[in-house]
């Protein structure tokens, strides 16, 4: 064999196809494309998820069979346990590989496809590894990316009603998870209570009395295996603290089930001499049935419940909200924040002193799904970026247009784009810029804007929103806090594309040229409906004019404003008010950089080097055309 491919466009001259089944696409319908590309064998008949696991052992020599090979399966507590048991292996000097949905990189993989699997395995053979530890989804056995290997010994950590939307029904899910545990040479159950008392929680004993059965049926003495428990670390993500100064404590656990939601929730109160405050969601398309029971479970043992997003992906992120607080009896035990930063964010922004925040759900996960595509995420970063927030900024979107070239009756800022709001891309690049207070002035249908982005942030209402940039950044003035120096000023319907480093950049050259406003600027091959940027001799900015206002000679002029500003907070607050109403009865924002030119007021112009960073949304095809740009950043 060359070669082995289950995925057609992969195919290379001589390699073998097999034709797999699955959830959304049929293989065997790829099998003349596979022809085309070269295929020397396909196989398309019988149970070709089995021969496909057969082919790969073979492809790669038969690498379980050269190893100790280890399989840990179970509703809860499988990744906790296949990690001790690598951490006690390798304090008793052996050399272990390890394959666990952490060490896979944290994009909703517990189990690789099987030919990753068998070359994984392989690569430990030829690293003189003796032993493999592997952890092993209920999926990955049903949809045989297992197949293949010789389990030497097969661990069931528990059984709990899990993942029924895709087996349909417990017997089902058990039933299989039992047909793994009775694959094995050498077969372990966890037990219920153990004497172990080492790590955080009764169920974390419990996966450590697990790891220690198997090394000890493994031949090694069981009481050396317990002492090595005194250096072990929990996994990412597993009641993982992150350390602060704030006097409060900071967990991140992957916590997504009724079970292990209420085991981590009730040991950490048991450990909190203030208020406990939990933040969890439940995932789209997945056990819609848990959603009630954790909301509820949540609320009667936490003092405040946030339930937000966990991977809603083609599902309404409110339905799932509105199923999570049906059985919760007192509403003041909760609240719902649909966007995860946001939520975040809030709890620790409400934590006092002796009090718990609790992040649960998504662990040692590096994405959110929405609609199909994988959003970079990590609850640790935002947790990070929420203990590096810099006090001395402030910032302001600008969220209250209509949109009336969108032919929707929504306020264009909440218009999605790759499944998200766009105005929450904004707000997720400002956050990780390290900007805290943050004030989003609405207006059209204002309550819709409110519902997609409440949480940490704070409101202004501009009562009308043709009076135009100028007076929407003077209402959201208002809300402003007092401490902060420098004043960010962005418009939320075209700057959903920025990253967080640019505007850091531009942070910077505001503050080390201290100036008293810095321009944003774009060149733009095509700046049809754009304001142009005018610039004399010297290169200095002399004007900016509108569209409709230009020479045929400025039109001409491809620089243009793309509504970033970045003000001193003192010298704003002095010349907003001097900003005159155009003839339409509008105030431009753009208004205050020609203030700033005529006073000869120090200012700074950052061009972005690019078009990368800016997409203008006005039309239902540049939706369209931003949906494609961002797909392309995005994990699909």
């Amino acid at each position: 064999m060359k070669g082995i491919q289950f995925d057609s466009r992969k195919v290379k001259p001589g390699d073998t196809f097999v034709a797999i089944k699955g959830l959304n696409t049929d293989g065997h319908d790829y099998i003349d494309e596979a022809r085309k590309r070269g295929a020397k064998v396909i196989y398309s008949q019988g149970d070709t998820r089995k021969k496909l696991g057969e082919l790969a052992s073979e492809y790669y020599k038969n690498p379980s069979s050269k190893l100790k090979l280890i399989g840990v399966t179970g509703t809860k507590g499988k990744t906790t346990t296949c990690h001790i048991i690598h951490h006690i292996l390798t304090n008793f000097g052996k050399k272990v590989g390890l394959i666990t949905s952490v060490t896979m990189g944290g994009y909703h993989i517990t189990s690789p496809d099987v030919i990753t699997f068998h070359k994984l395995l392989k690569e430990m053979v030829d690293k003189n590894y003796e032993y493999a530890v592997v952890e092993v989804s209920s999926h990955g056995i049903d949809q045989k990316r297992i197949a293949g290997a010789k389990f030497d010994v097969t661990v069931l950590t528990n059984i709990a009603s899990e993942h029924l939307d895709y087996h349909k029904t417990f017997e089902i899910y058990k039933k299989i998870k039992l047909a793994f545990l009775n694959s094995g040479k050498i077969k372990i159950i966890s037990p219920n209570n153990t004497k172990i008392n080492i790590l955080p929680g009764k169920f974390n004993n419990i996966n450590a009395e697990t790891a220690v059965e198997v090394v000890e049926k493994l031949g090694f003495d069981r009481s050396e295996a317990i002492k090595t428990l005194q250096s072990f670390e929990l996994p990412e993500g597993r009641l993982q603290e992150i350390k602060n100064k704030l006097g409060f404590k900071i967990f991140i656990d992957f916590a997504h089930t009724p079970d292990s939601l209420k085991e981590v929730l009730t040991y950490l109160k048991e450990n909190t001499n203030g208020k406990l405050i939990s933040v969890f969601g439940c995932a789209g398309e997945r056990d819609p049935k848990k959603r009630s029971k954790m909301g509820a479970i949540s609320s009667e043992i936490a003092d405040l419940s946030i339930f937000t997003a966990e991977d809603p992906r083609h599902e309404q992120i409110f339905d799932i909200l509105r199923s999570m607080k049906k059985n919760v009896k007192d509403s003041s035990k909760y609240i719902c924040i649909p966007d995860r930063g946001e939520a975040i964010i809030r709890a620790l922004s409400v934590a006092k002193k002796s009090d718990c925040v609790a992040i649960l759900g998504k662990g040692h996960e590096k994405s959110l799904a929405y609609e199909g595509f994988e959003h970079p995420w990590s609850d640790q970063a935002a947790v990070n970026n929420y203990l590096n927030l810099n006090p001395d900024i402030s910032a302001i979107i600008l969220a209250g247009g209509k949109g009336s070239r969108m032919k929707a009756h929504l306020p264009k800022v909440i218009r999605k784009i790759c499944g998200r709001p766009m105005i929450l891309y904004t707000l997720e690049a400002l956050r990780r810029a390290g900007i805290n207070d943050i004030t989003v002035v609405v207006s059209y249908r204002k309550n819709l804007v409110i519902k997609e982005v409440q949480g940490a942030v704070k409101f202004a209402y501009q009562k009308n929103p043709k009076w135009g940039t100028a007076d929407a950044a003077k209402v959201g003035f208002g809300e402003v806090g007092l401490k902060p120096k420098t004043l960010v000023v962005i418009n939320g319907d075209d700057s959903a594309f920025y990253k967080a480093e640019t505007i850091k950049n531009i942070l910077k050259i505001h503050k080390d040229r201290a100036r008293k406003l810095t321009f944003v600027s774009l060149m733009k091959d095509d700046p049809t409906g754009l304001g142009r940027v005018i610039r004399g001799k010297n290169g200095l900015i002399t004007n900016i004019v509108e569209e409709k206002d230009a020479s045929e000679t400025e039109r001409k002029i491809k620089e243009i404003n793309d509504g970033l500003y970045v003000f001193d907070r003192s010298w704003f607050e002095r010349n907003i008010n001097k900003v005159k109403k155009g003839p339409q009865g509008e105030f431009y924002l753009v208004d205050i950089v020609k203030l700033a030119i005529d006073q000869g007021d120090r200012m700074a112009t950052y061009t972005l080097p690019n078009c990368d960073e800016w997409q203008g949304v006005n039309t239902p095809e540049q939706l369209e055309e931003a949906n494609r740009k961002m797909a392309k950043r995005l994990i699909i």
